[in-house]
């Protein structure tokens, strides 16, 4: 009876007694306070290492503040997304001060003095203390200061001032493309390239390894980091030297083939939009949390993982495989931000995506490789014959859509390209973009310069501004240094595609009979889990063994486009 009663004691001392003395804690003023643990905020799961504990305090407070600065972004991005869509047109000038107020304290929040105190000292501490640095907490202090690094010499009133210049931008881009006003669009295209220059002249003296870049790579920095504009000048010079043989030879082989069967309308929008909604849910969007709305504007990407709202332009009644392509190459963005390491790096640098080119590279991905693909039209044509009441239209057949989707005509329409005059599109706005940046191009000769290069590289001339120099949101928005990461994305996304055939070689069944969930897993796996863990290239050379290379997206362009039966 006393050994039991020995037992009992000692269960109770360890199990119960113990573990609530260790929370007990006294006061300066010795009385007892019960300390309970802390539970999880409520946007973070139990899994969450953003307000795990970590033996360095200054890590600590970097990633509370890191996660605060998450929160706010994630806010404008829900404010962005409602300018587009939803906003009523009287909360136009408040939501501008929402949003750019929101910038700037998001700004201050991350460019201060004691933000760089405290990433020398987590530095210190993992020199010091290794065992304690796990990858992942090693790679968000990188992308910490890489982030620090690009805003802490900008003024904050800068910030601000682009922010509300940008969605200002929205608005002036979507009525000088319906009044085809270039005097208005030239006004504000000055006045936004003014700015970038400031903001670019201000990160070049915050680059430490690189204090005599240009301007423009200063601004390329903030969409693709660790991209140089020598590493870009070399893949375009590759592309657009092979290209420039391979074009005229797809034109002659083309033009040996009857021409496709033109779709006749009327596509109902209901309808396109049901359409899109499937084809997204299809390839794997998880629409609680999500959604896809259209806007006037011009489509966007982004979102957050939780509330990934994609948004695409009304839609034309006379083609559905516009707005199909559109949902497509948005719904790859989706796939891409919904499959971050949400559930532990929520708000954490570590947790979002690594920049545009692999952003684009997603999008690209699903919308010009997987969607142009015989198998995906064998699997779509008999469903949209059904749903537009086309039955035995014959340019509904899956041949038929292939074809109209992989024709190769060029036109100055970026957005319309096909795949393989795309790249030029790219390099001539890359080339402009520059120029205007580092002040070898006045706004005023834009429309000359362009028309120019459309010419010598394409042969072709808008008819107008707007089918010319003004099409694109780009400039509007600020966003200078982003154009370059579709051609590197689509190189990417090429690379990735040479790799998931290797390792997926029932993917032509699998894309026929509509399996898209084999191929979302095996990039949530090699690709959007990864958050920011690595670099590029090292992403590149463990999923397919080599860096960033231009011969996979030219032997896919000659092997569809030359090659094909």
């Amino acid at each position: 009876m006393l050994e039991f009663l020995k037992k009992i004691t000692k269960w109770l001392v360890e199990r119960i007694f113990t573990p609530v003395a260790s929370v007990i804690k006294k006061t300066a003023v010795g009385k007892p306070v019960l300390k309970l643990p802390s539970p999880n905020p409520p946007d973070e799961g139990p899994e969450s290492k953003q307000s795990e504990d970590h033996p360095c305090p200054f890590y600590m407070k970097l990633k509370l503040r890191f996660r605060d600065i998450g929160r706010m972004n994630a806010i404008i991005e829900t404010l962005g997304r409602d300018f587009l869509t939803a906003m009523p047109e009287g909360a136009y000038k408040s939501r501008l001060g929402q949003i750019s107020f929101l910038y700037r304290r998001m700004h201050e929040d991350l460019a201060n003095h004691e933000v760089v105190e405290l990433i020398e000292n987590a530095h210190k501490h993992q020199e010091s203390h290794p065992d304690d640095w796990d990858e992942w907490n090693r790679a968000n202090l990188r992308e910490m200061e890489v982030m620090y690094r690009h805003h802490c010499r900008v003024d904050p009133e800068l910030m601000e001032k682009r922010a509300r210049l940008a969605y200002e931008g929205r608005r002036i881009h979507r009525d000088v493309m319906m009044t085809n006003n270039w005097e208005e669009g030239r006004e504000f295209l000055e006045q936004m390239i003014g700015l970038q220059r400031v903001i670019a002249e201000s990160k070049c003296l915050a680059d430490n390894d690189h204090a005599t870049e240009t301007a423009y790579q200063s601004l390329l920095r903030e969409y693709m980091p660790g991209t140089r504009i020598e590493e870009i000048e070399k893949f375009f010079g590759e592309i657009d030297k092979k290209l420039k043989v391979m074009l005229p030879q797809i034109l002659e082989k083309q033009g040996q083939r009857d021409d496709p069967i033109p779709l006749e309308g009327p596509f109902p929008p209901q309808l396109q939009m049901w359409l899109n909604r499937s084809l997204l849910q299809l390839i794997g969007f998880d629409f609680k949390r999500g959604g896809l709305y259209e806007t006037g504007h011009n489509p966007v990407e982004g979102g957050t993982p939780d509330d990934t709202r994609l948004v695409i332009k009304n839609v034309d009644a006379a083609n559905f495989m516009e707005s199909m392509k559109s949902a497509l190459h948005e719904g790859g963005h989706g796939l891409y931000i919904q499959g971050l390491p949400r559930d532990v790096w929520r708000y954490q640098p570590v947790g979002q995506d690594m920049g545009a080119a692999v952003q684009e590279s997603q999008a690209l991905l699903v919308e010009m490789i997987l969607g142009r693909t015989k198998e995906y039209y064998q699997y779509l044509a008999p469903r949209v014959e059904g749903l537009f009441q086309k039955f035995g239209d014959e340019a509904m057949s899956p041949e038929n859509l292939y074809a109209l989707k992989t024709r190769v005509v060029p036109t100055s329409d970026r957005k319309k390209a096909d795949e393989v005059t795309y790249f030029f599109h790219i390099n001539l706005r890359t080339k402009l973009e520059r120029a205007l940046i580092n002040g070898e191009l006045a706004v005023k000769d834009l429309p000359e310069a362009w028309n120019a290069e459309l010419k010598a590289n394409l042969n072709i001339e808008p008819d107008n501004n707007c089918h010319g120099c003004l099409q694109d949101v780009h400039w509007f928005v600020g966003k200078f240094g982003y154009f370059p990461s579709y051609t590197l994305g689509h190189m990417m996304a090429a690379q990735l595609f040479d790799q998931m055939k290797r390792d997926m070689q029932d993917l032509p069944e699998r894309l026929r009979e509509g399996d898209f969930v084999s191929i979302r897993k095996w990039l949530n796996r090699n690709v959007h889990k990864k958050g920011r863990l690595m670099r590029r290239d090292e992403l590149l050379n463990e999923v397919t063994g080599s860096p960033l290379s231009t011969a996979p997206l030219l032997n896919h362009l000659e092997s569809r486009y030359l090659l094909r039966a």
